[in-house]
């Protein structure tokens, strides 16, 4: 029993024509009985009509349906519809291919649990275009009269970990259908391999029809193979990886019952490290001698190093680029050191950062930071340097929380009027912080949610004494409006207040500022907010932000996403009406590559102020928005 696990990204597609085609198919193994029980086995489907490249174009009419579940599967059956572009030449081809569409929706019909359907065909070739007509009488629809487990060929499981029909979605004078009997073998058999059995199999399966009680019987013989525990786990294909870290981010539970599940998990937890392009973790043919099954997991190892770059440009803050190196197995145990630098004509900066993960538990990183550098904005001149060190872990589902201690010293000059000069701080922090990802691409989200909080108490020595606290929420969802998630509509809003100090007494670059690419696109950077008598930004104490879009997919590889965003900060802790909310509408281009989609905005402000907003603003950066 093996589970292979290979790096990828899932793309999603519509699959309505399949799954009625899986229905079809799986009908053939469930035979019919006829009359007291008498069993038959399964149609054999006729071969698919090839269509001649010219000829007799043609309509197709269901008749006497109305349920619209069983239409559409009869719809995605048959020929007549999926060939009505290939024509055939001759009125002759066009009967062929009816007829062999009865035969094609009758195996349908019986994989929905009509066995005494009839079906008519009718071809009308008088006008142009001919048509094909098939009049479906489906008749009653069969139900489950009984569902028999029987275990063979080994000592049948414990009444305790033989699953119940309620256990697999079997219900006595449920309608019979293919598809559902084919499943409830499927958790049944996997029920069984999580209850400590690996090797459970159905032996054979046996079902019949009544047709004059009108249902169905299905007689399942099931060989649930010896009981087995978790025996040693070891790892064949590792280079540079540690086995010793390899085992504990496992988690392996040694001795226990086996769970084909904790194998799942295993695996799932390997691939999460990024060390491995494939990872394939395979039992020993048999238990040993007491019971314990080995498992051998085999891996092949990624490129540890990479090097990257990134651009971005805005008409409010200019071009802007990042260049880094990443070692993602600095001392054989997954710890990732990551130096980068970046640089804007307001900013130029690097950062060292460091993530050491499985650090005393196996659910738990440790992290340090440092980053130093000059910024030069409308707002303040800052030259810095700041550390933190803190430890990151898992908790629920989906959540992540963090807590750390920060130090950092700065040398601030704001531009507005509030402040004038030069000031220095030294300032320490607790930063706590929870986070909640639940979406399916962290460039791309066409469903799913995330949630961030931090809350960060500081103070601060130097021209003036500082204690402050600062606390922000936000989040974003994002709903795939149809299957093929070619229309997704995507918000957020994010809320934040500064509390223990006015705006003046802050540190500028402590303050909320509003406005830009990931803020309110339309308007400048920062520039959204109080502002000064040369109307530069002063910042706030609290800040409210909002946006939505709604991303359309036109082609593969184009897409187009109108929005509008929202928002200001205020000079209180909390928003107080004193600042008005400045909007802006706007829409952009997606182009999706293999990363993601390269994205180009442009905004408009929909109430700016006079002499102060540009009539529009453009972004151009690789990623959506939010």
């Amino acid at each position: 029993m093996g589970i292979n696990t290979t790096a990828r990204k899932q793309l999603r597609r519509p699959c309505a024509i399949a799954l009625g085609a899986f229905f079809c198919a799986a009908v053939a193994g469930l035979p019919a009985v006829a009359q007291q029980a008498e069993e038959i086995h399964g149609d054999t489907a006729p071969p698919a009509v090839e269509a001649e490249e010219t000829g007799i174009d043609y309509t197709v009419e269901l008749t006497g349906v109305e349920d619209s579940n069983l239409l559409s599967v009869l719809e995605a059956s048959s020929q007549l519809i999926s060939l009505a572009g290939k024509p055939p030449a001759t009125v002759i081809g066009l009967r062929r291919r009816g007829e062999a569409d009865v035969e094609r929706l009758q195996t349908a019909l019986r994989s929905e649990g009509y066995y005494a359907a009839e079906i008519v065909l009718d071809i009308e070739t008088d006008d142009r275009p001919a048509k094909a007509i098939l009049n479906i009488t489906s008749g009653t629809r069969y139900s489950l009269g009984a569902y028999d487990i029987n275990y063979v060929e080994s000592t049948p499981p414990t009444d305790s970990v033989q699953p119940r029909l309620e256990a697999i979605d079997i219900q006595i004078g449920m309608p019979a259908r293919a598809p559902d009997i084919v499943a409830a073998e499927r958790r049944l058999i996997t029920l069984l391999q999580e209850r400590g059995h690996p090797f459970a199999r159905v032996a054979e399966r046996r079902t019949f029809v009544d047709r004059e009680k009108t249902d169905m019987r299905v007689d399942l013989s099931v060989d649930a193979g010896p009981q087995a525990t978790f025996g040693a786990l070891s790892f064949k294909g590792q280079e540079g990886v540690a086995a010793d870290y390899l085992q504990r981010i496992a988690e392996w539970p040694e001795g226990s019952l086996f769970d084909r599940r904790v194998l799942r998990d295993v695996q799932r937890s390997l691939s999460a490290t990024g060390l491995f392009s494939t990872v394939n973790a395979e039992t020993a043919a048999m238990p040993e001698t007491d019971g314990s099954l080995p498992v051998m997991v085999t891996l092949v190892e990624r490129e540890h190093r990479s090097i990257g770059a990134g651009a971005s440009f805005s008409t409010d803050v200019g071009p802007g680029g990042e260049l880094f190196w990443e070692h993602r197995n600095l001392l054989g145990e997954n710890e990732q050191l990551r130096a980068s630098a970046t640089g804007s004509l307001i900013e130029q900066s690097g950062r060292l950062g460091f993530r050491k993960p499985a650090f005393l538990r196996p659910d738990q990183a440790l992290l340090a930071d440092l980053t130093g550098g000059f910024e030069d904005n409308d707002a303040f001149e800052r030259q810095f340097v700041e550390g933190l060190v803190g430890l990151e872990r898992s908790f629920f589902e989906n959540w992540r929380g963090s807590a750390g201690v920060s130090a950092g010293y700065e040398i601030i000059e704001d531009e507005g009027d509030a402040q004038t000069g030069e000031r220095q701080f030294t300032l320490f922090g607790l930063p706590l912080t929870a986070a909640r990802d639940t979406t399916d691409d962290p460039l791309d989200p066409a469903s799913g949610s995330r949630l961030q909080f931090s809350l960060t108490p500081t103070t601060g020595v130097g021209d003036e004494t500082l204690l402050f606290l600062t606390a922000v929420a936000g989040g974003s969802a994002y709903y795939a409006v149809d299957e093929a998630e070619r229309f997704v509509i995507a918000g957020r809003a994010r809320v934040g207040s500064i509390v223990g100090a006015d705006t003046e007494t802050l540190p500028a670059n402590r303050r909320f500022y509003a406005g830009g690419g990931g803020s309110i696109r339309g308007y400048e950077f920062q520039l959204v907010g109080p502002l000064d008598d040369d109307d530069d930004p002063l910042g706030g104490t609290s800040l409210v932000e909002l946006g939505g879009e709604i991303r359309v997919r036109v082609t593969e590889e184009i897409g187009v996403v109108p929005f509008v965003d929202g928002g200001t900060v205020f000079d209180d802790p909390w928003p107080n009406g004193d600042e008005t909310l400045r909007w802006a509408a706007g829409l952009g281009v997606r182009y999706f590559t293999g990363f993601g989609p390269l994205r180009l905005d442009v905004a408009f402000p929909l109430n700016p102020r006079d002499d102060v907003d540009d009539a529009f603003q453009f972004y151009v950066s690789f990623g959506q928005a939010f």
